[in-house]
């Protein structure tokens, strides 16, 4: 039952970020009989929960009326729980105070991922590695994931949070996003041309579109960090990043000083629309529909399909072709690849998601046995399809979703509206629980492609970018080692991170437009970008250190 529910209002200010110090106490975990279980006061567990609202209120969906029932099957009880829910643009800035008054709620969706080991060590966060006779389920994501055990679990064995989990049983590959330019392809096909697959191709391709539209500029970009389009084609990353040997930070690596260079290069040729770094996503995508410009690097999953949607003359057509090759490095790799099987995911700045426990809860062995059956495959399929019959269909072991799903106008919309977690939308349960990647795929629709293979196609995105990326495509921060950091070093992590992309972002406009040269100015930018933090090189070499290397 619904005790309660609280609605955060407004973000406080991050300056109470790290807790107060104090003596370390004694876990709960510490001392308990291995297999036993706290006795519950009227056979009913009572707690408090705090976690995000993503747009659709899971109360009283039918997914989380479902969950409540499951759940209380399986562990045997009644539950009451009192919800406390904050929107989700709010949550992680009010998360940080909560934290750090150390007023916790019993169990609670968490953002920040290796800083939670301050309050651990302070007794503040209960240590889950003490229950693991309890885990029936969340076990099996850990050995999923590179590290296993390693990566779930501090280096003393201690661990203060459950991951989020990621299941991938059909081993798609692919990416949702920087993996394909959007192209006119109307245009293209009406002077017989294709996209590119090299970037001489790609030259090329922009030379003959500028003579054929002289008033048009070819390429644009759709409000996001532009290079990040081209970063992957050059083997390098618009970030810190794990290269396949060592930590590094992509934007003084002469890889992407090659790929400045070459942007500056299509500047100058007039290929590139001047407002590429002011248009935000709207103006670029009201340019995109109107016909101003005809090529796009930086594109998501759905993008052409939703110009294609909003176009003002219907003869326009958009769709995608894989990132076009640099010779000199082969297959250009993609942002974001999925990992195959279940596992749990490694956030390249190291702030995994999942759900903790405070340290006072009572009954926390309950808790951890309530979060553990989350990860179990009957729950994943609940949350994550729906109620079979209802949102979803089984033929086998084939599912579907439900013709009323497929055809409604907003099929994300219509499962977040029965609670379906894959919709992103809506999450019940306590978030965040373990995301399934095929009814992901499953409700988003095809979109228009190109390949070499296939020609002019309808394909799906997340499936598109690995199949004509291949293996080669895997970038290698996708699958980056284990580090082991205390919450000082991940802060020196996140702060080269924030303060040096601030600058490199700053500076990258610069070199495209032709104002600065990548020649000439490249060792004045580095060294901006270098003193942008207080001791650059020992944190990069901070975090190979630190690095597990298998």
């Amino acid at each position: 039952m619904k005790a309660g529910r609280v609605v955060a209002a407004g973000v406080l200010a991050l300056a109470v970020l790290i807790a107060g110090c104090g003596k370390k106490t004694e876990q709960v975990s510490q001392g308990r009989e291995a297999g036993t279980m706290s006795a519950l006061t009227g056979n009913t567990l009572k707690f408090s929960a705090s976690i995000p609202n993503f747009g659709t209120d899971p109360t009283g969906t039918l997914v989380q009326e479902e969950w409540k029932k499951r759940m209380e099957a399986y562990l045997g009880c009644t539950l009451d729980i009192s919800w406390t829910l904050t929107p989700w643009a709010d949550y992680r800035n009010n998360e940080q105070v909560i934290l750090a008054s150390g007023n916790l709620p019993d169990v609670f969706t968490y953002t920040w991922g290796n800083m939670i080991n301050t309050y651990g060590e302070d007794g503040q966060v209960l240590n889950i590695a003490g229950y693991k006779d309890l885990m029936s389920y969340y076990p099996r994501f850990i050995e999923g994931t590179p590290g296993k055990e390693a990566f779930a679990y501090n280096a003393d064995g201690t661990g203060y949070y459950f991951m989020d989990g990621f299941v991938n049983d059909n081993n798609y590959t692919g990416a949702q996003s920087f993996t394909g330019f959007i192209y006119r392809f109307d245009v293209l096909q009406k002077h017989n041309l294709v996209p590119a697959t090299t970037l001489d191709e790609f030259d090329a391709l922009c030379a003959r579109l500028k003579q054929l539209y002289p008033n048009l500029y070819i390429i644009n970009n759709t409000g996001q960090t532009f290079y990040r389009g081209f970063v992957g084609i050059f083997h390098t990353w618009d970030t810190l990043y794990w290269n396949g040997n060592v930590w590094a930070y992509g934007p003084v690596e002469d890889n992407f000083r090659e790929m400045l260079r070459y942007m500056s290069g299509l500047y100058a040729a007039g290929y590139i629309d001047p407002e590429f770094a002011t248009d935000d996503s709207d103006l670029s995508t009201a340019k995109a529909t109107t016909g101003k410009n005809l090529i796009w690097p930086t594109a998501w999953a759905g993008m052409a399909g939703a110009w294609n949607d909003t176009k003002i003359d219907p003869a326009y057509t958009y769709g995608l072709a894989y990132l076009p090759q640099n010779p000199k490095y082969g297959v250009a790799w993609k942002w974001g690849s999925k990992l195959p099987g279940t596992s749990l995911p490694n956030r390249a700045d190291g702030n995994n998601f999942g759900i903790a426990i405070s340290a006072k809860a009572p009954n926390a062995d309950w808790i951890v046995k309530l979060i553990d059956y989350q990860y179990s495959p009957e729950m994943v399929e609940l949350q994550n399809w729906g109620v079979e019959g209802v949102t979803y269909t089984k033929t086998g072991e084939a599912k579907q979703f439900t013709q009323e799903i497929l055809s409604a106008q907003n099929p994300v919309q219509a499962l977040a509206n029965y609670g379906v977690t894959s919709s992103a939308a809506c999450r019940t349960g306590i978030p965040f629980t373990p995301q399934d990647f095929t009814p992901q795929v499953g409700q988003i629709r095809e979109e228009m492609w190109w390949s070499a293979e296939d020609g002019y196609h309808q394909d799906k995105y997340w499936i598109a970018s690995a199949k004509y990326g291949g293996p080669e495509s895997l970038c290698p921060a996708d699958v980056a080692p284990i580090v082991r950091l205390t919450a000082d070093e991940s802060t020196a992590r996140a702060r080269l991170i924030n303060a040096c992309d601030t600058i490199a972002r700053e500076w990258g406009v610069k070199f495209i437009t032709g104002e600065l040269s990548p020649d000439k100015d490249w060792d004045s930018y580095v060294n901006a970008v270098k003193y942008a933090v207080d001791d650059f090189q020992g944190t990069l070499d901070m975090l190979n250190k630190n690095t597990v290397r298998n």
